[in-house]
Order: structure tokens, then sequence, then C-alpha cells
């Protein structure tokens, strides 16, 4: 029976088209899963590329940023360093008496007053106490807290060793004002004066 549909098939005049049909169908059934398989994989690539793109600029985003961390970080610890604060003053008192010894200057008196501290904003003179205000910013609280230690300094020496300190001790670059300054001479023949100066020195805190 097989014989004879085979036999049936081979003298068959349409059985090019048929080889030909049923090729195709079986091209369909193989090349069309295929073809699905590149499309998904193409997709797939696709998507992974973009995510590329956007870790690639979270990436680049992240540096920059931890690169301006740095920065303020930096720039945070040389402020801190120019503040005077109860851990830093043995330190500031021994460089006052290295500076007197190292300008040919004899410290009579060096004497740490009490601390003082007060609310500060941004802004605010640091000589005059704010005056009560109704603004917005007023009544939202001050952000810092300004405290400030008085040093009081006695030396004498020649008016050039005395010219050097006062340079020394501004050159520190420490957050400072010179409070009160005299100078006057101590020995009959002028040629040893007595410098008295009041300096305040100061540290900020952020509060809370």
């Amino acid at each position: 029976m097989i014989e004879q549909a085979l036999r049936k098939f081979c003298e068959s005049s349409y059985r090019k088209l048929i080889v030909i049909g049923v090729t195709f169908i079986v091209g369909l059934v193989l090349i069309m899963p295929l073809v699905d398989a590149i499309r998904a994989g193409h997709d797939e690539k696709e998507n992974l590329l973009v995510e590329l793109d956007s870790a690639r600029n979270v990436a680049a985003e992240i540096k920059g940023f931890e690169t301006r961390v740095a920065e303020k970080i930096t720039q945070l610890k040389s402020l801190e360093d120019r503040t005077v604060n109860e851990d830093t003053m043995p330190a500031l008192r021994s460089a006052l008496v290295d500076i007197a010894k190292e300008t040919d200057c004899n410290i009579r008196r060096l004497n740490v007053g009490t601390a003082t501290s007060r609310s500060w904003k941004t802004g605010e003179n640091l000589f005059v106490p704010p005056t009560e205000t109704k603004t917005a910013e007023a009544t939202a609280g001050p952000k810092f807290q300004l405290e400030w230690r008085p040093v009081s300094v006695s030396l004498s020496g020649t008016s050039a060793s005395l010219k050097n300190m006062i340079e020394r001790v501004a050159a520190s670059k420490k957050l400072m004002h010179i409070k009160s300054l005299e100078m006057y001479p101590s020995s009959p023949n002028r040629q040893t004066l007595t410098l008295d100066m009041e300096i305040w020195y100061f540290t900020l805190a952020r509060k809370g």
C-alpha cells in the first residue's frame, strides 16, 4: 500500500509542487523558532546595553559626587585647623611661647580666659550681639554655636621683635581677633618695650 502510494506520488505531475510546499512548510517550522530566538537575543542585548549605559552614568555621577565630598572634607579640615577649642588650647599656648622665643620676646604673662558662647547665624557680625527680630529666618532658630576664648599676653622686647611677634601671630591664620593692643616703654632708655594684647580665638559648632 505504501509502495503504491509512493508510485502514484512519483508519477504525479504535481510532485514538484508538493515537494516545494512540504519543504517550505518544514523550513518554516524549523526557521521560525530560530528567528524568534534571534529577535529575543537582540532585544536582550539592547536592554543590556541600555542598562550598561545607565550604570556608567551612575558610576560617573558617583565619582563626581565622591570628588566633591573629598573637596568639602578637605575644606572642612582646613577650617577646623584654624579654630581653637578647649582641646587645642594647650597646643596654642605652646605655639605662642615658641613664637615669642623665635622672635626674641620675653613672655611676662600668658593667661587664657573663660570661654564665652552665643548662638550665631551665617552672615551675623561676630562682635555685635543679634537683636530681637521677627523675621522668618529669625524664628527658624540659630544654626550654630559661636564660642571664643580670650588670651591675654604680655611681652617685652625691642620694637622690632615685638613687631615680628605680632606679624607671626597674625600669619597663623587662626580664626582670631586682636581685641586690644598696647605698647609702651618699659626701660629708662626706652630700648625695651612692653606689649600687652588680648586675642580672641574662635570656634564654631553646628547646634543639634
